[in-house]
């Protein structure tokens, strides 16, 4: 099973490496969410004061400064809000990503490549393995250029970060593309319209951004928006990036932490047994 997984895993990267508008596209709009979004709506530059404007005495006027620096530190749990949105697009882009993956098995259906697999001797579980992993591939690529772009713009990492924290924040993005990417692949394997897997990535990706912590904290939403934020799995997975990357505090990481990893590898294993079925039905 492993050399199969190995070949279809292979022929998924090449096909993406040699689709450049595919790749192009893929790296652009996480990026544009990033800087653009990021700069633009910066909430700490709006409330940041300068000390000469407030005409006060030099001490009572950083005394306001530092105060409002600590609340906004207290509110977010970084001291600028590019941090805070960078590293939460992190999660939103492993979202999109794994939202989407399940197009590429109903235009293999399509062109009849699905086909020549289905008449192939090869287990049915490798050819839901590979996509899954090819769809992990190209997070760990484009994750480590969107982070190395966000650091020259102006993203700061926790102070002494080391590579068992940059390992925690990419497992916790892993696990959620692997658990969307596993949905959808199922849905990918059941149906053969690519438009049906659009419109349920598109109505589905806007409200989990923004009933997450992506892009605002929790603690400052509505009570009813909160309840539904924290069933939101992105919150997690954001907030547990924060913890490794940029150091916010988090009482439970651990607790989350292992929620997640387990949630998604259970999603994986329920997914792969309903795609095996419905292939062998086929």
């Amino acid at each position: 099973m492993l050399d199969e997984v190995l070949v279809l895993l292979t022929r998924e990267i090449k096909k993406w490496i040699g689709r450049k508008p595919v790749l192009l596209v893929s790296l652009v709009t996480p990026l544009f969410w990033i800087l653009l979004f990021g700069k633009s709506f910066n909430i700490t530059s709006i409330v940041e004061i300068d000390i000469p404007s407030l005409n006060l005495p030099v001490g009572v006027a950083q005394s306001i400064v530092e105060a409002i620096r600590e609340r906004i530190y207290q509110i977010f749990g970084t001291r600028d809000y590019f941090t805070y949105i960078a590293s939460g697009m992190l999660v939103v882009f492993a979202l999109f990503q794994g939202m989407f993956s399940g197009v590429s098995v109903v235009f293999d259906k399509r062109l009849g490549y699905m086909t020549r697999l289905m008449a192939s001797p090869i287990r049915r579980e490798s050819i839901f393995v590979a996509k899954v992993l090819a769809t992990v591939f190209r997070i760990t690529v484009l994750a480590t250029v969107l982070l190395m772009v966000a650091f020259i713009a102006g993203f700061k990492f926790k102070e002494g970060l080391t590579v068992f924290d940059a390992i925690g924040a990419w497992i916790v993005l892993i696990a959620i593309a692997v658990a969307l990417s596993s949905i959808f692949m199922m849905l990918g394997f059941i149906t053969d319209s690519h438009e049906l897997l659009f419109s349920i990535g598109n109505l589905v990706n806007l409200p989990l951004m923004f009933t997450s912590s992506a892009l605002f904290p929790t603690s400052q939403m509505p009570e009813w928006l909160r309840v539904i934020a924290h069933l939101n799995p992105l919150t997690y997975g954001a907030d547990l990036v924060r913890f490794f990357l940029v150091g916010k505090p988090l009482d439970n990481a651990l607790l989350y932490f292992t929620a997640v990893v387990l949630v998604s590898t259970l999603t994986f294993i329920a997914c792969m047994l309903l795609s095996v079925r419905v292939l062998e039905r086929s």
